[in-house]
């Protein structure tokens, strides 16, 4: 867990994918290739969901996240992403 936030990476299609949360407000964010297309301001615990909608193919594709409690041993918590209900993996980098 970063002082400031947390960052999870992944790519689905050649699409980078990345949630960063911020760590002070405990409000998250997905970027999808750069630009952002959902936002949490604040969460009393920084955990939650997410859902935005991208367009690949000419399709009109479903993104979730969810943020959730991991356990005391992990206290960043998990992410999880789907596009479309396929699992996205992420590698927190921070």
């Amino acid at each position: 867990m970063g002082i400031l936030g947390t960052r999870w990476e992944g790519d689905y299609q050649g699409h980078a994918i990345v949630v960063d949360r911020n760590e002070w407000t405990k409000g998250f964010r997905l970027t999808w290739d750069g630009e952002e297309i959902a936002r949490r301001t604040w969460s009393l615990i920084g955990l939650g969901e997410l859902h935005a909608s991208v367009q690949l193919n000419g399709e009109a594709k479903e993104v979730r996240v969810a943020l959730e409690w991991d356990g005391v041993g992990n206290l960043d918590g998990s992410c999880q992403v789907s596009v479309d209900g396929n699992a996205v993996a992420l590698k927190q980098v921070k």
